[in-house]
């Protein structure tokens, strides 16, 4: 009996544990979705650079990939089937394609006017855009100040400060409030701009901003905004990092530490022109396929309106209290299915026209190719019209005065060298040169910097860049693959004026050898000017010497491009043949090694008679696949 007793009772414990913890389960569901559900679709832009249409310029060609024309008509199709919406941008909106050089070099905006994509903007209804880096450092301030008198949306950023002040540049933040079924929504709207911001442009923004890390700002504004709002989203002009928080990249591209600062709901990304979801795999803490940064929902739409991001958020409303319920992320692709908006065509027609007629001017001519195909495996035409034109700027420019002593070295990149595709490659045939041409090869609106450097520091920029190759095992008999696929081409500069082998075999940071100028090997005695550009000098790449020195000479709005388009129209004719000043040092490898180019290159390999090199075959995303023989 005893025995029946305890069993029963066991019994009855049981039950009523199971009933309170069932009762207690029913009560936190009741809590968690009590109220009312509402949704709320959030789209989000980045990275435009002043491509309002689907067309390539440095190629003078329509494309059916990018261009704000065609993701205006993707906006307009999530407004067509969504009752409650909002669209921000990520920044980095009024410099980049040449439309932008048109609206400060050809014919620029005078007093009153304002970029045509801050017009454009203003028409689709842009509830707020963030600040990014080229908003402030490829221009003088007075160009940005254009667009936010322009504008008709707030522009914001939390970490911008006025030089010697607290008060931010420009707002912080914004709140926007919404009516979603007939409640109000107040949804706070915070920017971040990178640090990194005040070295690339710091000819015109000392003195004048100043700027704090993401995480800082952050940290001050996020809680301040989350009790002013029901829920908070942040632009933040950033990518992902998961180098340690205080490191230069991770200042940088700050979003995987951002996303841990409590408070905030919903993340816009940009800076790297990269994809979430979808992108940015097996990395702790991110659902890729979700797109979530610790479980923070956030989209990366690429760049140049390639995508649009959208957040679907199920938010729980109980009188006066808004909760996030739940979260779906998604890109919507531009391709050639989705048409180009009318409006926005008409809206843009004119600057469209004038700069397709800007391009097309002829300059001059080249006596061969100048082409990207093989320019991170050996010294190349790209790389040498670059160095070439530079070089020929500073002799003038420096021809007298306190430098005019020094020896003079240029630092180049192939900034179009291939991605994953084979439509990203600088590919200029021999014969007339047009502006467009000139584009093809320096994509990008730089302004000219001068480092003064010794032939160590030299050395170590050299040694930052050879990181652009993997380590060859020379006795591994297998296949290896020479470039490192997470370096970026316009991060491999090579240096005319001196020269140099890269032993691929050795570990980081003990690559470079052989350096030598006019023979005699460099050392930390010796002194020169090197020509670069403000990326690169203001720190861009973690290049040693640049992130630790100040350019010595800066001058202002003379950009790179223009001077290879003055440099061909004093010459005439040009002939970039490569100086081979610098090579891979040759080592005899059991295995085979590889790299990925063009499918084209192995015609070009042919008719410039490139020794050691070989096409095996095309690879799934259409790249060439070439073996070279590395004792060549």
């Amino acid at each position: 009996m005893r025995f029946k007793n305890k069993k029963i009772m066991l019994s009855m414990v049981m039950v009523a544990v199971f009933l309170l913890v069932g009762s207690l389960s029913v009560e936190a569901f009741r809590i968690e979705t009590s109220g009312t559900e509402h949704s709320l679709t959030i789209m989000g832009t980045t990275d435009m650079h002043q491509n309002l249409m689907p067309y390539d310029y440095m190629a003078d060609k329509e494309v059916e990939g990018f261009g704000f024309a065609k993701t205006y008509s993707l906006i307009e199709e999530v407004r067509d089937n969504n009752q409650n919406t909002m669209l921000l941008s990520n920044g980095d909106i009024i410099s980049g394609s040449l439309i932008s050089t048109l609206e400060t070099q050809i014919d620029p905006l005078k007093e009153g006017e304002t970029q045509r994509i801050v017009e454009i903007y203003n028409k689709v209804g842009y509830e707020a855009v963030a600040v990014g880096n080229h908003e402030l450092q490829d221009y003088e301030m007075d160009y940005f100040e254009k667009a936010r008198q322009g504008a008709e949306f707030p522009w914001v950023s939390a970490n911008i400060k006025l030089n010697n002040q607290d008060q931010r540049y420009v707002k912080p933040y914004t709140i926007i409030e919404k009516e979603i079924d007939g409640k109000e929504l107040k949804v706070g709207v915070i920017g971040f701009t990178p640090p990194q911001t005040m070295r690339w442009g710091s000819s015109h923004l000392k003195g004048n901003v100043e700027m704090e890390d993401i995480i800082t700002a952050a940290k001050k504004y996020v809680p301040e905004l989350k009790k002013k709002s029901d829920i908070v989203v942040a632009i933040a002009h950033t990518g992902i990092s998961t180098a340690p928080k205080d490191s230069y990249d991770a200042r940088e591209n700050a979003a995987y530490y951002l996303a841990q600062i409590d408070g905030i709901d919903a993340m816009i990304l940009g800076h790297q022109h990269g994809d979430l979801p979808g992108g940015y795999k097996d990395i702790e803490g991110i659902d890729s396929e979700a797109g979530t940064i610790h479980g923070v929902p956030a989209v990366m739409p690429k760049s140049w309106g390639r995508a649009l991001g959208v957040i679907d958020l199920k938010l729980i409303n109980n009188g006066d209290d808004w909760k996030v319920r739940s979260a779906d992320t998604e890109l919507k692709v531009v391709d050639k299915n989705v048409k180009a908006h009318p409006m926005v065509e008409k809206m843009a027609q004119d600057v469209h026209q004038a700069t397709i007629d800007y391009v097309r001017k002829p300059l001059g001519e080249s006596e061969r190719d100048i082409r990207s195909y093989v320019s991170r495996v050996m010294d190349s035409s790209v790389t040498q019209v670059i160095n070439n034109a530079q070089l020929w700027w500073a002799k003038q420019e420096f021809a007298e005065g306190e430098y005019s002593d020094l020896p003079i070295l240029s630092a180049a990149a192939p900034f179009k060298a291939g991605r994953e595709n084979p439509k990203y490659f600088t590919e200029v045939g021999k014969g007339n040169i047009t502006i467009g041409d000139v584009t093809d090869i320096y994509i990008y609106a730089n302004q000219i910097r001068v480092m003064k450097l010794n032939g160590q520091q030299v050395i170590e920029w050299l040694e930052r860049s050879a990181e652009n190759f993997n380590r060859i095992d020379p006795n591994a008999s297998g296949k290896q693959k020479l470039l490192n696929s997470e370096f970026s081409a316009y991060n491999y500069d090579v240096i005319e004026g001196i020269e140099y082998q890269i032993d691929v075999t050795k570990p980081q940071g003990e690559r470079i050898v052989n350096a030598t100028y006019e023979g005699q090997p460099l050392t930390a005695e010796q002194e020169f000017l090197v020509v670069t550009n403000d990326y690169r000098a203001g720190g861009g790449g973690s290049f040693p010497p640049c992130v630790e020195e100040d350019p010595v000479y800066a001058p202002s709005g003379a950009t790179n491009r223009a001077q290879i388009i003055k440099y061909v129209k004093s010459k005439g004719t040009i002939n970039p043949e490569p100086t081979k000043n610098w090579s891979i040092k040759p080592v005899d490898v059991e295995g085979t090694v590889t790299f990925r180019s063009h499918p084209k290159a192995n015609e070009y390999i042919k008719e410039y008679d490139f020794k050691g090199v070989e096409f095996l075959k095309v690879d799934q995303n259409n790249m060439g696949v070439y073996k070279i023989n590395l004792d060549k």
